[in-house]
């Protein structure tokens, strides 16, 4: 299938860096045809499967920027970058450098957990609860990848739609072309990974790893997706029981970001001085940057929306005061600062969102006390029954704090999307998902068919 992920099989080699960025001790290089001959061969992949998902493309950088900036909370700097340009106007073409990167970094991660899926029973001497542990954690980030393909470039919120995914879980034929399912059977592949992935894993690592209540809170979001409440709802409940995690108070919000692997975090990508994410750089640069410095901005309309939310202390998480001229009405995601260490995480998985999602699967009845619970960690007052009187206030209420909490984390396009408003929010015409990589349709001769209006 996908000519890109060929290249995916390189990053098994587990290199030095990887162990700083994990802190796992680690050899410096696996040949690949040994690699699941031993069981170091087996966590050097461990290792290198990680690191896959902190690339630049995916959850080191450009995967969460892009689906925020191509929707109302964000804006692109740098005129002189078509592509970049293209976000923001909505206007993105099949040949665009971000969309194609993204595509073939999720490949990339995809294919490195398949490889460990399809060999970790070749490996000899292998401890069963580590062997288990490590296959729930690879079935995780193939869902994860899965999961995240589905909702950019396939039409998620109709699961009678054909323009789904191709669903790839092995690596014998890797330039075999392979058709998108249905949306439903990629759902129905996603389920199914995080089920086994939470029969497999057994031993919390710490947060900066995959764990069994990282598999239950990445299944909860993907069972909201997909209109399985109740299941939504169970799951939830038990991240949210995990004493692991916890959600600060208002004055503490800011340590979500400052601080790295809080409480607050169910699975959160670790990087260090040495191996820096992208956040930083792409966000913010310097006190006097010129808008072509500067490549995800946050947009006057997330400014606009939090000045309507006094005593929000999320709204301290974005700056429009402190800027250079050139760059207004805009202003910048205060999330990644760190101008020095440049070492921003990752959010994959937060507790706040567990409650939101709790909240929205659950309705309003039921759901209004985990809203509260939130609101009142971030410094605001408890909405009563008046002020969501029927279902509708009600998720538009859940929508809102979702857009206070999880802005610049990579939620909000598929948000609109999901629920129906990406019209009324971003404009008629606006396509909800990017396009396939024209590179994809022609490497398969046109068996991985384009998404609609592209």
């Amino acid at each position: 299938m996908i000519k890109y992920i060929i290249s995916g099989v390189l990053c098994l080699i587990a290199l030095s860096s990887c162990n700083k960025i994990l802190n796992v001790t680690s050899p410096n290089a696996v040949d690949n045809s040994t690699i699941f001959t031993s069981v170091n061969g087996l966590r050097n992949a461990r290792i290198g499967m990680y690191s896959t998902l902190q690339d630049k493309n995916y959850y080191g950088g450009y995967f969460p920027l892009l689906s925020e900036c191509y929707a109302d909370n964000g804006t692109t700097g740098g005129y002189d970058v078509i592509d970049l340009n293209d976000i923001a106007s909505r206007t993105v073409q099949t040949a665009n450098l971000y969309t194609t990167g993204i595509y073939q970094a999720i490949y990339n991660s995809i294919y490195t957990a398949n490889s460990i899926i399809n060999n970790i029973s070749k490996v000899p001497n292998l401890d069963p609860t580590e062997g288990s542990n490590i296959l729930g954690e690879a079935l995780f980030v193939r869902a994860l990848g899965e999961f995240d393909l589905l909702r950019l470039y396939g039409e998620h919120w109709n699961k009678s739609s054909e323009y789904g995914i191709s669903i790839v879980v092995t690596i014998g034929q890797p330039k075999v072309p392979i058709a998108r399912s249905t949306v439903d059977a990629s759902y129905k592949q996603i389920i199914a990974d995080l089920q086994s992935a939470i029969t497999s894993l057994n031993t919390f690592n710490g947060n900066q790893y995959i764990s069994l209540s990282a598999a239950k809170a990445l299944l909860a979001r993907v069972d909201l997706y997909y209109g399985d409440y109740a299941h939504a709802d169970s799951l939830a409940t038990d991240v949210i029981n995990d004493n692991n995690f916890a959600l600060f108070g208002p004055g503490s919000v800011p340590q979500v970001y400052s601080s790295r692997l809080t409480p607050e975090s169910v699975f959160e990508l670790k990087f260090d001085l040495q191996n820096p994410s992208a956040y930083n750089t792409l966000t913010y640069v310097r006190t006097t940057a010129l808008r072509t410095d500067v490549a995800f901005l946050a947009s006057a309309g997330l400014n606009t929306f939090f000045q309507g939310r006094p005593g929000d202390v999320r709204g301290a998480l974005v700056d429009f005061v402190n800027e250079d001229p050139s760059i207004m009405p805009d202003g910048r995601t205060q999330k990644y600062r760190g101008e020095q260490t440049k070492d921003n995480s990752g959010y994959v998985l937060r507790l706040a969102e567990v409650y939101l999602i709790r909240a929205e699967a659950s309705g309003r009845s039921a759901g209004l006390p985990d809203l509260n619970t939130l609101r009142e960690s971030r410094g605001l007052a408890d909405l009563t029954g008046a002020d969501v009187p029927d279902s509708t206030s009600f998720l538009n209420a859940v929508l809102d704090e979702r857009r206070a909490e999880l802005n610049f984390e990579g939620h909000r396009l598929f948000d609109l999307a999901r629920t129906g408003n990406v019209g009324s929010i971003l404009g008629a015409g606006v396509n909800p998902i990017m396009p396939i990589p024209q590179r994809e349709i022609e490497g398969t001769n046109n068996i991985v068919k384009q998404n609609p209006g592209y």
